[in-house]
């Protein structure tokens, strides 16, 4: 009881300082200025819902962890003055491990500092509004298909056709169609030519596709478990049906380590009809990227 009474007598109006506060409406990803990894907007196209914020304060001898929010936020900092920075980690849903929101280091961090707008005032909301990241100058990428005209042929076997429809498509004037009928159970397509070669095995490996289909759809990898050995095929994930164009980011590094990391492997689909209903699977902008940087 003494230590509380000495605390309530120490603690005086004026050492009670009331919080700011941050908003950030959303992040976007945009083109890079040198050397992009495509002029093709659909490119670009992204699904962050979430952001780490870090924060350093003047005379302050470690970062501040804000925390983790999910897009579009609101939150308290106890903190009045000018930032020395902030640290915003664009965060995605990770497809297929519901809940899960890994900062994407394909993405930039994004780094405001006291020449950007970092100014807090207790009780005050700082708005920076809607955000840009870009890709990383350590993101490789693999495989790319707009199924736009001006992209050139696209690398997918003669299932998939390509629609050109700038008002069906996701991005662009195209995309990829696969019919399928009531007697269609299953029906695969496949990215065709040479295998994608990934040599390093500490590598991060993602599938980014935008889907808009009637039935699921199954993501396998082929590879080998050793060098010489015989290829095998194993799942990677179903993506669920949907009425609207949805984007999918989607881990390989399961599967990839089921293969010990094999320096080569294919992609391919299958749309699987279960329910035995006449319908079409759409994608665009598939792209398929590595890393080596791991946070």
């Amino acid at each position: 009881m003494l230590f509380a009474a000495m605390a309530l007598v120490g603690c005086k109006e004026e050492d009670f300082t009331a919080p700011s506060f941050l908003h950030i409406e959303g992040i976007n990803v945009d083109i890079s200025d040198e050397d992009p990894l495509s002029y093709n907007m659909g490119f670009y196209r992204s699904d962050i819902v979430a952001a780490y914020v870090v924060a350093h304060y003047p005379g302050s001898m470690s970062v501040d962890t804000v925390g983790l929010f999910r897009l579009p936020f609101t939150t308290p900092l106890l903190f009045n003055g000018q930032a020395d920075y902030i640290d915003i980690y664009p965060a995605i849903e990770q497809s297929g491990i519901s809940g899960t929101l890994p900062y994407y280091t394909f993405y930039d961090k994004i780094h405001l500092t006291a020449g950007d707008s970092t100014t807090f005032v207790s009780g005050d909301t700082l708005n920076i509004g809607t955000l840009t990241t870009r890709y990383s100058a350590f993101t490789h990428k693999l495989f790319w298909a707009s199924f736009d005209h001006d992209e050139g042929s696209v690398r997918f076997d003669s299932t998939l056709v390509t629609v050109n429809n700038s008002d069906s498509a996701c991005t662009g004037d195209g995309y990829g169609e696969l019919t399928v009928s009531a007697a269609d159970l299953t029906k695969r397509f496949a990215i065709s030519g040479d295998p994608f070669s990934v040599s390093d095995p500490s590598s991060i490996v993602y599938l980014e596709l935008d889907t808009r289909s009637d039935v699921r759809l199954q993501v396998y990898m082929h590879s080998a478990y050793v060098n010489g050995g015989a290829e095998d095929v194993l799942p990677v994930m179903v993506i669920n049906p949907t009425d609207k164009w949805q984007h999918m980011y989607i881990n390989l590094g399961r599967t990839w380590a089921y293969f010990n990391h094999h320096a080569t492997f294919k992609i391919s689909f299958s749309a699987l009809n279960t329910d035995g209903i006449e319908g079409k699977v759409r994608i665009d902008n598939v792209k398929l990227i590595t890393t080596n940087v791991v946070l």
